[in-house]
């Protein structure tokens, strides 16, 4: 038998590799388009959704309330036994340049301080308004607002008070100069306000500054009036890996106190970009998973944030409202493409909105089980656009619902 030539035995061991080399990878990339494409595409194409317009929904009349003081309202609280809604409201122009929760990071792009509108939801009024008006600033604040997620709950002696995520712009501490905030991330904050109705005044109690406050989105204020958790829509506040946290997943929970004003992250597995939180009338937490169509449920025992629970909406979310009925209304993304195109183009875009009810029907084995309803959706975005909040008032059976890149809010009025 004849030897084998010199190189044989390399030729052998390099075919051999290649062969285990191609599954291999094939696989690989199989199961990373399983675990941070596939969902992601779905959800960002609508693949698979049937979008309805908004004349397929005649229980509601719905109309657009349109004023300088509704522009950019991204996050919107109810007052059910005050009558009142509460708005976070900005330049819809600045918000297009300046709003880290978007990883917009312009901070020449801000056009001044943000403000709360306030409407009296039982008196449209002749110009149909509600009475709209600015809530004022006490002059135990002085700084800047750059308003995101915001929650409200009642205190000592009926006092209304304010958790507000303030997106400040980062500073050089010693010189006061603005820095460069896609180098560095900004500057946010949470301010904490108190109500004096008779004036109808903000009076600054404190302000919380965290390493744990990361990329803010929302919070919610536990049963206490003291403690409040946050969704930290990232993990990282600026640079090319948080622009891929939308496909990869990220973000955080953190639990503050404020009394003594410290904070610690309490969950950091598992996400997507959360957005929306908000405690339910079963002393529940809901994070809504930003892109990946999904409400994570939360219970908070002895300091301990444990994941019970999830609902599988098909469709991205953002900020979430409980009624009175303990229903959680949800504002939906049907169209994320458009979303995002629509924040480069605010004054011109008109895009999707759905917006959802989630009714908890009961509990087994330790999991709640949940019932999705679609309660309207505008696939024009003629009435209801690039909606970014919503919330239902069970009384008078009308839905409110703001946008962060929209020059009005809308009322839609349930027909009886």
């Amino acid at each position: 038998m004849p030897p084998s030539p010199p190189n044989s035995h390399r030729k052998l061991n390099g075919t051999s590799s290649r062969r285990i080399f191609l599954p291999t990878t094939i696989l690989i990339i199989a199961i990373l388009y399983k675990i941070y494409l596939h969902g992601f595409l779905v959800l960002f194409f609508n693949i698979n959704r049937v979008i309805q317009p908004i004349e397929d929904f005649p229980s509601y009349e719905c109309q657009k309330l349109s004023h300088p003081l509704l522009s950019g309202c991204e996050d919107i609280w109810l007052d059910g036994s005050g009558r009142k809604l509460y708005a976070a409201c900005g330049d819809i122009q600045g918000r297009k340049g300046w709003s880290p929760g978007g990883n917009k990071l312009n901070v020449s792009a801000r056009r001044g301080s943000n403000w709360v509108s306030v409407l009296d939801i039982d008196h449209p009024g002749s110009d149909g308004l509600y009475g709209l008006r600015k809530v004022k600033i006490g002059n135990s604040y002085t700084g800047d607002l750059d308003l995101h997620g915001f929650d409200v709950k009642e205190v000592d002696d009926g006092v209304l008070r304010f958790w507000m995520i303030n997106h400040r712009p980062p500073v050089n501490g010693d010189t006061g100069e603005l820095l460069a905030a896609d180098k560095v991330g900004a500057n946010s904050t949470i301010e904490i306000f108190d109500l004096d109705h008779s004036r109808e005044t903000l009076e600054h109690v404190k302000t919380i500054v965290s390493d744990a406050v990361v990329s803010p989105n929302n919070l919610a204020v536990e049963e206490d009036g003291n403690g409040f958790l946050i969704t930290n829509d990232h993990t990282r506040k600026f640079g090319a890996l948080k622009q891929l946290e939308i496909i990869a997943g990220g973000g955080s929970v953190a639990r503050c106190r404020t009394d003594s004003g410290e904070c610690r992250i309490v969950a950091e597995k598992g996400f997507h970009m959360p957005n929306g939180i908000t405690r339910g009338q079963d002393g529940l937490f809901y994070v809504v998973q930003g892109v990946a169509g999904k409400i994570s449920v939360y219970e908070l025992v002895d300091g301990e944030f444990r994941r019970v629970s999830e609902v599988d909406t098909g469709i991205s979310m953002d900020n979430l409202f409980v009624d009175s009925e303990g229903n959680i209304i949800a504002a939906a993304f049907p169209d994320l493409m458009g979303m995002a195109r629509a924040f480069d183009h605010p004054e011109e875009m008109a895009v999707a909105t759905t917006i959802l009810r989630i009714k908890k029907t009961g509990e087994v084995e330790g999991q709640g089980q949940y019932v999705v309803e679609k309660v309207i959706e505008d696939k024009e975005g003629k009435l209801l656009s690039a909606t970014t909040v919503a919330a239902y008032d069970v009384k008078s059976r009308r839905l409110f619902t703001g946008s962060i890149i929209t020059p009005f809010i809308t009322v839609c009025q349930q027909r009886a």
